[in-house]
């Protein structure tokens, strides 16, 4: 049998990876799992003294709401049944970030949201999830949010 003690599901706090999140509970629960939720975010731009001043206050707010919607991702139900671990961490290129958190926290299983690139975009932007299929050590299981779910979850959080 499969021995699957640690789930890490990488969210930016968008709907599908809120959705990814959900099947890496499921699968944590099931296999009696420790959960890593991990948000890794780009560094903040800075240019001179302008960021470091004037934007500051924006930045530090910004952070306090993404990891207040970190802590609230799993419902205290879920994490009274599974060891659950919130990491929040600046880096990039995200995949390798991922990766190499993966890989530190002996990491069995990855769940990642993988989302379809939007027309012209797709040439840009980096596809993070198709990176860490291709590059990572351990298994990935790349979740596709129905497209009638993001809407349900945007009507939930409001």
């Amino acid at each position: 049998m499969i021995s699957i003690q640690n789930i890490l599901v990488p969210v930016d706090l968008t709907d599908a990876s809120v959705y990814a999140a959900q099947y890496a509970v499921a699968l944590a629960q099931a296999h009696q799992a420790r959960l890593i939720v991990l948000h890794v975010k780009a560094p903040y731009p800075v240019h001179g003294r302008f960021a470091a001043g004037a934007l500051e206050h924006v930045q530090n707010q910004r952070n306090r709401k993404e990891q207040t919607r970190l802590a609230e991702l799993i419902p205290d139900s879920i994490k009274d049944t599974i060891a659950v671990k919130d990491i929040q961490v600046t880096g990039t290129p995200m995949a390798r970030v991922i990766i190499e958190k993966a890989r530190e926290l002996n990491v069995d299983l990855i769940v990642i949201a993988d989302r379809k690139p939007q027309s012209w975009m797709r040439f840009f932007k980096e596809n993070v999830a198709q990176r860490v299929i291709k590059d990572a050590t351990c298994s990935v299981l790349a979740v596709h949010c129905p497209p009638g779910k993001a809407a349900t979850q945007n009507k939930a959080r409001s």
